[in-house]
């Protein structure tokens, strides 16, 4: 949940006029054969985004 929060932040700040342009999010998922994967978003681009939640069940 921590780069979802980090992302959000970003995003409000941004929008409030300061930070980078971009967020990178560090891939850790389907990486492939890849040492490192990041992919970046644009402020101005983004038009929507939403964050689902759950949670999990143990058993």
């Amino acid at each position: 949940m921590s780069e979802v929060n980090a992302f959000i932040d970003w995003y409000d700040q941004k929008d409030a006029g300061t930070g980078p342009a971009k967020y990178a999010f560090k891939k850790v998922w389907n990486k492939g054969p890849f040492s490192k994967r990041t992919e970046y978003v644009i402020f101005d681009k983004i038009l929507t985004f939403n964050v689902d939640e759950y949670t999990a069940v143990e058993g």
